[in-house]
């Protein structure tokens, strides 16, 4: 018997990726639908009901209004949303990312949407199993105004990778989180926080837990990472 027909949720905003990676879903038996940023996404879920919810969500990550990282963490932390599982993809990935809960793959953007055609079929031909669901969930994750400024005006590549980690930790303390490790460590005091450190950038988190909320209140940023604004 063969596999129903999967519904596939592209947001991407410029529109000939759009109509390019929607030909090649389609050409693998996907129903398309599509999204120009993070709000429009999350409205079109919100508002359908969970049966016409997509099997994937092909997000890019950089895109106006919402990002796909934020479009990521509001996903992970709606308990309607959470069962959705994301193919993430950006210039700036390479393809070797750590396992995020949900996302089922990393794909990097090359400058033409034909150039990732073959790798986008070969993926949606063969997705895993999304890993379980924690019960809990994960905490939501807030950036303070001057963190998601100096997030900003970090090159691509070490932006994605600062942004991949204050999530993970975020998955973490909602889950069973380590006192430490290479890249997240429990700081002293009341109220608790934690220090994320990715490539030579240091975020502190408060931690709320009766909020189940992780805010960055600052980051610390090697001066010959920023970026002329």
């Amino acid at each position: 018997m063969s596999p129903p027909v999967q519904h596939l949720l592209l947001v991407e905003d410029d529109s000939t990726w759009r109509n390019r990676l929607g030909e090649a879903a389609r050409a693998e038996g996907f129903v398309v639908s599509h999204a120009t940023d993070g709000v429009e996404a999350l409205e079109w879920l919100r508002s359908h009901p969970r049966a016409g919810h997509p099997d994937l969500i092909l997000l890019d990550l950089v895109l106006p209004r919402m990002d796909g990282w934020e479009l990521y963490g509001q996903l992970r932390t709606s308990e309607r949303l959470r069962h959705l599982s994301v193919l993430m993809f950006s210039e700036s990935l390479s393809g070797e990312e750590s396992p995020l809960s949900g996302v089922v793959g990393f794909l990097r953007k090359p400058h033409a949407p034909e150039a990732m055609l073959h790798q986008l079929r070969a993926t949606l031909r063969y997705l895993p199993e999304p890993a379980p669901r924690e019960p809990s969930g994960p905490y939501a994750l807030r950036l303070s105004e001057n963190v998601a400024l100096s997030l900003r005006l970090l090159p691509g590549s070490v932006g994605h990778a600062v942004r991949l980690h204050l999530l993970r930790a975020a998955e973490l303390v909602g889950g069973e989180l380590p006192m430490a490790s290479t890249w997240l460590h429990a700081l002293p005091g009341t109220p608790p926080s934690l220090l994320v450190t990715v490539e030579g950038v240091r975020v502190v988190l408060e931690v709320d837990d009766e909020r189940r909320e992780l805010t960055a209140t600052s980051a610390d940023v090697p001066p010959h990472l920023l970026r002329a604004s």
